[in-house]
Parts: structure tokens; C-alpha cells; sequence
């Protein structure tokens, strides 16, 4: 099952647009998957990205971020070398990071596919679409 069902279930119950709050509904179901961390739904990645304006954004699906490194293997340090704001890790500008420098992440996530949907387990949707009713 994708976001996008659990959406559509949202607003089908709400009786409300799904163009007008499909962008709103996503953001709180992220929110719910960010804090439902049951080991049994996690597994571990690893992704690599390049560098913009000392940000390196996080894959799709991600949880928590187990290391970040170069890929030449010079690890970084969360809340010395960077903090974690929405889904970019930002690097502090004192390190000089130029954009297109590539890194390492490996990390806790969900399973995405190649579009990068999140795979939501089909029980899950209730507690998503209540979720979204009662925020």
C-alpha cells in the first residue's frame, strides 16, 4: 500500500478534496511513520547523494540515521559536524563542504520502492487514516 492510498482514504472518510489536502495529509502521515518505530517494520540502507548549500538530503522512507561518511570513509558526527532539519542532513558551513561532494548514508528505514513510495503494511491503514481524522 502506498501514502497516496492512505490519503485518498483520508479524505474519501473526511469528505473533503484530495488535491486541496493530499500535500498537508502527507506531512502528518510521515509524522506517524517518523514516531511508530517497531523494529519488526525497519531495515537497514544505505544510500549515496551529493552535497548542495551544505545539505545532504535523506532518502525516502528513512527513520533514523545510523553513520554518515564520505565515500572514501571519513565519518561525520551528528551535532558536532551536522544536525538532522526536516529530511537533509545540514553540514556545519565551518567544514567547507563543496556542493556535489558525495556521501554515505546508512540509516533505519521503511522499505520504498524505485519511485521511492514508502511500503506500508495493508493493517496499517486504519491507524493512518484515524490518525489523520483525529489530528
Amino acid at each position: 500500500m502506498k501514502i497516496e492510498d492512505v490519503i485518498a482514504a483520508a479524505c474519501e472518510e473526511l469528505q473533503v478534496s484530495y488535491s486541496e489536502n493530499a500535500m498537508w495529509f502527507k506531512v502528518l502521515v510521515n509524522q506517524v511513520l517518523k514516531t511508530f518505530r517497531s523494529g519488526e517494520n525497519l531495515r537497514y540502507f544505505t544510500a549515496t547523494d551529493e552535497v548542495i548549500d551544505y545539505r545532504l538530503p535523506l532518502p525516502e522512507g528513512w527513520v533514523k540515521i545510523i553513520e554518515v561518511r564520505t565515500c572514501e570513509g571519513a565519518k561525520y558526527c551528528e551535532h558536532y559536524d551536522y544536525e538532522i532539519q526536516n529530511d537533509h542532513v545540514i553540514f556545519e558551513s565551518a567544514l567547507n563542504i563543496p556542493d556535489g561532494s558525495k556521501f554515505v548514508i546508512e540509516y533505519k528505514g521503511f522499505p520504498v520502492d524505485q519511485s521511492g513510495n514508502v511500503y506500508l503494511k495493508d493493517q496499517w491503514e486504519r491507524m493512518l487514516v484515524e490518525y489523520r481524522d483525529w489530528e
